[in-house]
């Protein structure tokens, strides 16, 4: 891409991003279970050690998974003579 040109923010993008949000906010759910035995947002979720370790877990696949769609949505719009050189 030219340095003044943009990427567009498609809906898969738009949609990759939420799942993003929706991870960073299950890590974080999980985080303060282990940090504090408290819950952040729903009541009595987690509610224990083992399902904030599961919270955690969860939250890093879905941001990572995430963020790679997110890195291939936008790889895709990148018209092919400027990939090879």
């Amino acid at each position: 891409m030219d340095r003044g040109q943009r990427p567009r923010v498609t809906a898969r993008v738009m949609l990759y991003a939420l799942l993003d949000v929706a991870g960073t906010l299950i890590l974080a759910s999980g985080l303060m279970w282990l940090a504090r035995q408290q819950t952040l947002f729903l009541p009595d979720f987690p509610t224990s050690t083992a399902t904030a370790i599961l919270t955690v877990a969860a939250g890093v696949v879905l941001m990572l998974w995430s963020v790679a769609g997110i890195l291939h949505e936008l790889s895709r719009q990148r018209p092919t003579d400027e990939i090879d050189g």
